[in-house]
């Protein structure tokens, strides 16, 4: 689920991509050298200067109760972070995600929402995770201590080798989980994608690039989303970008962060610095 994303990547796990990354091109940043894809993927997912950086997507969760995708609600979610650079290894993040489940025709945020497949009027959860603490080195993502529903949970995430095309360059992140809390079996798949320009990365002067992203999940149906002991799973598509300012983010957003969560917009530092 889109707005557990920030939750479940400050679980631990590491996992190496399964293929070496290719060789860098021409001169700048070199990917295959594990120093320099750090640096880049600080610059795709953040920034290495310690400023502010604000990722958000724009999407929806469909059911799929027997092979057939059924739209349940919209998703807009925005994660704001800021990244520290602890040694040549490792980058320190501290983030905290606020995202709404929408209503398909008019955009609003649900409090209720009615199953399209089984008819159940459920309640629909908050949806404010962190502020928290990650770690980042090439081969992933962890938390020294995950809390609150990350807690117990164990995290399998790695960066995929980047592909690179010209001047465009792709790095995909992929988060598992696979578990049974309560007896009631979990599971969750992410896959975003994030596209960044080689002349950008390359540049020793930006701390940060224009990143493009595109996400996709898969979960097992949630106790909260009416659909009892049936079978059946969600999936999720959404696309959105990283940008550095909070009045950059889509109006939409603005306009619901501002009536629920108006503190992460006034001063997104401030919060930051609790994690």
């Amino acid at each position: 689920m889109v707005t557990r994303r920030n939750a479940l990547a400050a679980l631990g796990g590491l996992a190496l991509a399964a293929t070496a990354p290719p060789a860098w091109p021409r001169g700048g940043l070199d990917l295959g050298n594990r120093r320099d894809l750090l640096t880049a993927l600080a610059k795709i997912r953040g920034s290495t200067d310690g400023r502010l950086t604000i990722g958000y997507v724009i999407g929806a969760r469909y059911a799929v109760p027997e092979h057939v995708a059924i739209p349940m609600m919209g998703i807009l979610a925005a994660t704001f972070s800021q990244y520290r650079r602890v040694d040549e290894d490792t980058f320190e993040a501290r983030s905290i995600e606020v995202a709404f489940f929408t209503d398909l025709e008019t955009g609003e945020m649900l409090e209720t929402w009615k199953n399209p497949v089984t008819g159940a009027v459920v309640k629909v959860p908050p949806t404010r995770l962190g502020p928290s603490r990650t770690v980042m080195t090439v081969d992933g993502v962890r938390v020294p201590s995950p809390s609150g529903e990350a807690a117990g949970l164990e995290l399998k995430h790695r960066f995929l080798a980047p592909v690179v095309v010209g001047d465009d360059v792709w790095v995909t992140e992929d988060i598992r989980v696979d578990a049974a809390p309560g007896g009631r079996r979990f599971a969750y798949n992410e896959l975003s994608t994030y596209h960044a320009r080689k002349a950008e990365l390359d540049d020793p002067a930006r701390a940060t690039v224009d990143t493009i992203v595109d996400y996709q999940s898969l979960i097992t149906f949630r106790p909260w989303m009416g659909f009892g002991d049936s079978p059946g799973h969600t999936i999720a598509r959404g696309a959105g970008r990283r940008v550095q300012r909070v009045e950059d983010l889509p109006a939409q957003y603005l306009a619901l962060a501002r009536r629920h969560a108006p503190d992460v917009l006034d001063d997104p530092l401030k919060v930051l610095a609790r994690a």
